[in-house]
């Protein structure tokens, strides 16, 4: 069940990803063939975004982009190499959180789309 997630999500973000990257502003009428190729270098948390961003590498390879990921463990890097210019896009935070993030650290990032986060674990030492 995993796996088909992944692969619906991967495919989503291929379909997202190549549309982002397929535009031509020199040429309009020319073919994707014609057009040379993409890498796009983002930034994930390793599970899950990494291993959806890896399943999507076939799926846009063979629409001509390279996709290049780069793990973070920790949430503050990512947009901070964003916001350097390090990285293309990150993916990994909600979007409250990147409200926080760059009112707190004075950056200047945007939400291209929505992102997925998992459900979180709440411990209590009474219930």
């Amino acid at each position: 069940m995993k796996k088909q997630i992944a692969f619906v999500l991967a495919g989503i973000l291929a379909l997202t990803l190549a549309g982002c990257g397929s535009s031509n502003s020199n040429n309009s009428s020319s073919s994707n063939t014609d057009q040379e190729n993409v890498t796009l270098k983002i930034g994930a948390s390793p599970t899950p975004h990494a291993e959806i961003l890896y399943a999507a590498q076939d799926l846009l390879a063979e629409k001509g982009i390279t996709l290049e990921v780069v793990e973070f463990v920790d949430y503050v890097q990512p947009n901070q190499a964003l916001e350097d210019g390090e990285l293309d896009a990150n993916y990994f935070q909600h979007g409250p959180y990147l409200e926080w993030f760059n009112e707190e650290y004075g950056t200047h990032l945007e939400e291209l789309c929505k992102v997925h986060y998992e459900p979180m674990g709440i411990y209590s030492t009474k219930i």
